[in-house]
């Protein structure tokens, strides 16, 4: 799996009227109001029945809704359980699983192989950065009322129709490594194994479209993985209401799969229209450089001709990346 350049968020123009490309937010969380971590980096509400059935980020530009027990209330059997997405953050790539033993993942849980939460630099590059939060997901095939790993948004309008344009994904180190040397369960992947992340969108009659991409594969003699921050491009599930994850393995027994049922995730992607989408403006910044960058990845302080990828940054830190046309 080689790595490839990775565009950040992508605005399209359709006709006269462009659309606007809103991205998650993990640090701007509504509920919970707050998000505090334990000293291992976890969030200390996963465990918490109580109002996370849904995880909820935004502002008045829209707000994203992540499913954390989707089994609704007690499902975390006494806070001993919970399914679909939780926060972290430090980046620990600790190998917690040797051959032969993975009891340790469960309170280690809290891991990204990127290293920390995604970061989309000025020329469209992506970087982790150990102080910024992610989400790590957690997949159950068990889940009872409905799929785990749900995502659904909401705009300024209150509309729930949305464009997925993509997510940044990466390995969660206890599949990984079970992937690479086995951890009790898990065995060592070989030629022609591959632990597959596949999105699952869902349109307003609840028909589903689907795309995937391998987290690990094992081709050639060689082990590969997205160990950095990937992007997964999502653009082709069309207009949704709803976006789920699945994982799938080849390393399977009785009971499903084998390898450990976790990835990573940060700034997901939808576009809205423009007329429905409000956007954030913070009447403070200014503009403090404007970089372009092509297909192939140059970068340059004038628009190519085709397609562009720009990234405006602010003076107040802040970005904004669109892809336009000239």
């Amino acid at each position: 799996m080689k790595k490839l350049f990775t565009f950040a968020a992508c605005a399209l123009m359709a006709s006269a009227a462009w659309a606007n490309v809103i991205t998650l937010d993990l640090n701007d969380s509504m509920n919970p109001a707050t998000i505090e971590y334990n000293d291992l980096g976890i969030w200390t509400g996963t465990y918490n029945d109580v109002d996370f059935t849904w995880l909820e980020f935004g502002g008045n530009y829209g707000e994203f809704m992540l499913s954390h027990l989707i089994d609704g209330e007690g499902a975390s059997w006494g806070g001993y359980y919970w399914d679909g997405f939780t926060i972290a953050k430090g980046g620990d790539t600790t190998d917690y699983g040797l051959p032969g033993s993975g009891g340790t993942w469960t309170a280690n849980f809290g891991g990204c192989m990127a290293g920390g939460g995604a970061v989309i630099n000025e020329d469209g590059t992506m970087s982790a950065d150990p102080e910024q939060p992610y989400l790590v997901a957690y997949y159950s095939s068990w889940a009872m009322e409905g799929p785990s790993n749900q995502l659904m948004f909401m705009d300024g309008t209150g509309s729930t129709a949305f464009e997925p344009v993509g997510v940044y994904v990466c390995n969660h180190p206890w599949p990984y490594y079970g992937c690479v040397h086995g951890d009790g369960s898990a065995r060592a992947f070989e030629e022609g194994d591959y632990f597959e992340l596949t999105a699952h969108g869902v349109d307003a009659e609840g028909n589903e479209t689907t795309v995937s991409m391998n987290l690990v594969e094992f081709t050639d003699g060689e082990l590969k993985a997205a160990n950095d921050w990937t992007f997964f491009d999502l653009s082709s599930l069309g207009k949704v209401v709803s976006v789920y994850f699945t994982l799938n393995s080849t390393d399977t027994g009785a009971y499903g799969m084998n390898t450990a049922a976790y990835f990573c995730m940060d700034k997901f992607q939808v576009s809205v229209d423009g007329p429905s989408a409000v956007e954030v403006v913070n009447v403070d910044r200014e503009v403090a450089s404007k970089k372009y960058v092509n297909l192939a990845g140059k970068i340059s302080d004038k628009p190519f001709d085709g397609v562009n990828v720009v990234v405006t940054t602010y003076t107040d830190g802040t970005t904004r990346t669109v892809k336009v046309f000239k």
